[in-house]
């Protein structure tokens, strides 16, 4: 990955929840790139799955349950994921850098994140933006390797964006009510502003494996 190929992002909690775990398939899988293939199983694979509801959702009378329709997506992308070069042994020793495509995605996130933002004019510092994990599928979405899995499997990558949208924006409208004193909704209040950037988990890809937060995960992993 070429040095300063990508400002610092900043993920919240949930977002870096798939990081890692993304991270610790390409390890058990002996890659030495994490990709947004990586990325795209692990979303499918958790649970719940927003990612596999969206796709679910796209398909034309769809139905509360698609055992098989996500079945055969998971399969897709476990067979794209066979197709990736991998290290001999069982487990790589070491730890998995970001590709180049991966570093774009969340290069995407992070400006989707930030025009939102400026949207529902929200004065924000840059750094403070935190990328969601709507804003990290999206991005994900926009992969040309993993749309041609969607594809393969069945599922429209533009799609399932059109359904994550609307629901983001369906989200934003409750969130702008919530926020506006004297609303119709009644929510508790928001965290304070110091206690909640402490949750936020900041990923510079120059450095991201000597990042301490990583550095734990690793040890654990």
């Amino acid at each position: 990955m070429r040095a300063g190929a990508c400002a610092a992002q900043t993920l919240s909690p949930e977002a870096a929840s798939v990081l890692k775990h993304s991270l610790s398939l390409a390890r058990r899988r002996g890659h030495a790139q994490l990709t947004p293939l990586h990325v795209a199983a692990t979303l499918l694979s958790s649970r719940p799955s927003l990612l596999k509801r969206a796709c679910l959702k796209s398909q034309p009378h769809h139905q509360p349950s698609h055992p098989l329709q996500s079945r055969a997506l998971e399969l897709c992308f476990n067979v794209a994921l066979n197709r990736l070069p991998a290290s001999p042994g069982p487990l790589l020793q070491a730890q998995p850098a970001l590709s180049n495509a991966l570093v774009a995605a969340l290069k995407r996130a992070q400006a989707h994140q930030r025009r939102g933002s400026i949207e529902q004019n929200q004065q924000q510092p840059l750094i403070a933006i935190k990328v969601e994990l709507e804003q990290l599928i999206l991005s994900i979405l926009d992969d040309p390797s993993v749309s041609r899995v969607m594809r393969e499997a069945g599922f429209s990558s533009t799609s399932v964006k059109n359904n994550l949208e609307e629901s983001n924006s369906v989200s934003s409208v409750f969130q702008c009510y919530n926020s506006t004193p004297g609303g119709i909704f009644s929510t508790p209040s928001s965290p304070p502003t110091e206690a909640h950037h402490q949750r936020e988990f900041t990923i510079n890809p120059n450095s991201f494996w000597q990042n301490p937060y990583l550095f734990h995960l690793r040890r654990s992993l």
